[in-house]
């Protein structure tokens, strides 16, 4: 089959014209223009930044290769505002045993939004943003990020991406806790690349830095065809004693139905042997369930959730060839009424940072 070699070499040719990659800078980082301390002050530069992935995944008389590519940009100008983009291509090769396979390339707009620091309380965001519902559609979707390359079964639960206005910010309660908040409001649109439905909603959340503990509360108003709430749960753990990552969701839609997501990442840097190879390495488990509703929409429609209650149990290996490389080997079994599977998958993950103008 000629299609695999055509895409891997796309791959590596993204790996290799990307050679000068350095660290991925923050985006309220890019924008800081003061200088601090005994330090001179430094100017903020355009920066091209984003990822690329190929993944394999294999089930019992199914192969799927998905590759993609989202660059991301960042322009701050002024002292207050920043100008953000990310666009993605993502490609979908399935192949059924005795069937010839099947080749769609998708493109599409995550966000390109502006971005005003009102003040140290307050960011104003206007355009196409990511949802800020839960953690892992703002925080964890992109792939150099997330720990296992397939996403949560109720992934669909939280809506990608809206058109509208944007209020966050954060505020210091006390010693030992911090207040964050998002709310939103998003216009409905059917043109291709920056589909979104009418919505309104917001995200607070609870972050204690001692304890490296956030918790947090999501709620979303869908306001087309059929008006209905979704509400989400998500908390967050990373102890400093322990290279260890816990995060979890759970999300309830009156429409589309409710589950849960339970997950663990632990870095293995205090294995006593072979410590160059285990302190590149993490492993990870999750286990997670979806419930369709008792009255609704079973299968989501165009949401791709599950046409029937499931549970999933997958773990999984990453291998850091360094900060910007990574190779993630997975494994699970989800268990349903229209029968039982077993899912593998293996894939490289690359993010790279370019500097589009020199600083000082």
């Amino acid at each position: 089959m000629r299609i695999i070699p055509k895409l891997v070499c796309l791959f590596a040719s993204l790996l290799l014209g990307a050679g000068m990659a350095q660290d991925v800078v923050d985006p309220q980082e890019a924008t800081a223009d003061a200088p601090s301390a005994g330090r001179p002050k430094t100017e903020a530069v355009p920066i091209l930044t984003g990822y690329a992935t190929f993944v394999s995944s294999f089930s019992p008389g199914e192969q799927q290769l998905s590759p993609t590519v989202a660059p991301i940009l960042l322009i701050p100008f002024g002292d207050k505002w920043l100008i953000e983009a990310e666009g993605e291509f993502e490609g979908d090769y399935m192949h059924t045993t005795g069937e010839p396979w099947e080749r769609e390339w998708e493109k599409g707009v995550e966000y390109v939004q502006v971005d005003y620091l009102a003040n140290k309380y307050l960011t104003v965001v206007g355009g196409r943003f990511l949802t800020p519902f839960g953690i892992y559609n703002e925080r964890l979707h992109p792939s150099w990020i997330k720990n296992l390359q397939t996403m949560p079964l109720i992934m669909p639960l939280e809506e990608g991406s809206g058109n509208g206005i944007q209020f966050r910010g954060g505020v210091r309660l006390g010693d030992d806790v911090n207040f964050n908040y998002a709310t939103y409001f998003s216009a409905a649109s059917a043109v291709r690349a920056f589909k979104a439905s009418r919505a309104a909603g917001f995200r607070t959340a609870l972050f204690f830095p001692r304890k490296r503990v956030e918790v947090g509360v999501s709620y979303q108003r869908t306001l087309q065809d059929e008006n209905f709430n979704t509400v989400g749960i998500d908390f967050t753990w990373q102890p400093k004693a322990q290279p260890f990552d816990f995060r979890a969701e759970y999300a309830n839609s009156e429409l589309f139905g409710q589950g849960y997501w339970l997950e663990g990442a632990y870095r293995l840097r205090r294995v006593p042997f072979a410590r160059k190879f285990f302190r590149r390495s993490q492993v990870i488990a999750r286990v997670e369930q979806y419930f369709v509703p008792e009255m609704g929409m079973g299968g989501g429609g165009e949401r791709e959730l599950p046409e029937s209650d499931t549970t999933r149990f997958t773990v999984g290996w990453n291998y850091y060839f360094r900060d910007d490389l990574k190779l993630a080997v997975a494994g699970g079994r989800s268990f349903s009424t229209d029968g039982d599977r077993n899912v593998e998958s293996i894939g490289l993950a690359y993010r790279f940072t370019i500097p589009l103008a020199g600083g000082k």
